[in-house]
């Protein structure tokens, strides 16, 4: 092979880069375990759904800091969570579209986003997509992070296909492995939303409800469709059984300074339920 030849061609990284998160030091046993459950289910993408008032927000906002309390682990939102969640980087549709135009400008492509040619349109996002978070920009804001969009119907509702959030967000769903990352989508009725986007990627899907025995705690089913880690991808076509997780939305945590998940995001949920006395998990 000639040297102006070799000098053309492009090769992965040789180091081994597929090592896992490692784990807040000082933590309880109680804590450890935990940290391993949120770890089992912290790569992929989780569909979060339920009845409206049902949890499916605490649920979210309790993986989103856990995530980030026990890994490290960068978050993305697509909401304003309150002061005591701490840093975050939002992400909604207008970051969405801003990155879209990016894209185009880097590619040298004119008129992306007035174009009728639907199929044209569908080519250059997920292409682009690909390279923005794979190579370009979106690689340092996605690699390890936890992209949360709340109200996953205004991206990715199956009657309205052609949305361009909606493409944006079923190519990031092709590469959730490639950057260890984990997306969760919420939203009441799994029936309305894209099959092709979302649907068929997501391979966490958690329902919530309120548990009727312990006050202000929602009650998580969560069915895994195989696991993902590090370096393995296991059983992705075999459902494993599928394990409860509880999430006190009223109780003071120590890591939060006292505060609760409640204390996290804007809710109002906790108004109207029965007062609980609080106790440490």
């Amino acid at each position: 092979m000639s040297v102006a030849t070799e000098e053309k061609l492009r090769y992965a990284d040789d180091t081994d880069n597929m090592r896992d998160w490692e784990l807040r030091p000082g933590l309880t046993w109680k804590a450890r375990r935990d940290a391993e459950v949120i770890r089992s289910m912290s790569r992929g993408t989780m569909l979060v759904y339920g009845d409206r008032g049902g949890g499916k927000d605490l649920f979210g906002i309790g993986v989103d800091y856990l995530n980030k309390y026990y890994f490290g682990r960068p978050v993305l939102l697509d909401f304003m969570p309150k002061r005591a969640f701490g840093e975050y980087t939002p992400f909604d549709a207008g970051v969405m579209m801003q990155e879209i135009r990016k894209m185009a400008k880097v590619a040298g492509v004119t008129g992306i986003e007035e174009t009728k040619d639907q199929r044209e349109y569908d080519e250059f996002i997920e292409e682009a997509v690909r390279g923005w978070a794979l190579e370009g920009e979106g690689t340092v804001l996605l690699k390890n992070a936890v992209l949360h969009l709340s109200e996953l119907k205004r991206y990715c509702y199956k009657r309205n296909p052609h949305n361009r959030f909606n493409k944006f967000v079923g190519s990031l769903n092709t590469v959730v492995r490639h950057l260890d990352m984990l997306i969760i989508g919420t939203h009441v009725f799994p029936n309305e939303i894209d099959e092709f986007t979302f649907m068929q990627y997501a391979n966490i899907r958690v329902k919530c409800e309120w548990c009727i025995t312990e006050p202000h705690t929602t009650k998580a089913k969560i069915a895994m469709r195989g696991i993902i880690g590090a370096d393995f991808a296991y059983g992705s076509n075999i459902m494993l059984k599928p394990f409860y997780y509880y999430v006190n939305g009223k109780q003071p945590r120590s890591y939060l300074d006292g505060n609760r998940f409640y204390d996290l995001w804007q809710t109002k949920n906790y108004v109207n339920l029965m007062p609980v006395a609080p106790k440490e998990v």
